[in-house]
């Protein structure tokens, strides 16, 4: 009995990733296409974000520490 739970369980991910791509090509809801992942939002964005780092680092030149320095018990 308790193989047969264990293959239920290890066999479940699969089913489940079956239906899914069964649901996906039966009405074309779940479809990736390539008009979801736009390359100008994403370099948008990653600018965005290096910039933020960047002055981030002008501000204040060296990464934080936890607090304590030295070995305090």
């Amino acid at each position: 009995m308790t193989v047969a739970i264990a293959l239920i369980i290890l066999a479940s991910p699969f089913v489940v990733a079956a239906a899914v791509s069964w649901a996906a090509h039966r009405d074309g809801t779940l479809r990736f296409r390539m008009d979801l992942f736009a390359p100008d939002y994403e370099s948008y964005r990653a600018g965005h974000e290096l910039d933020a780092i960047r002055t981030r680092f002008e501000r204040q030149p060296f990464w934080p520490t936890a607090g304590a320095s030295g070995d305090h018990r």
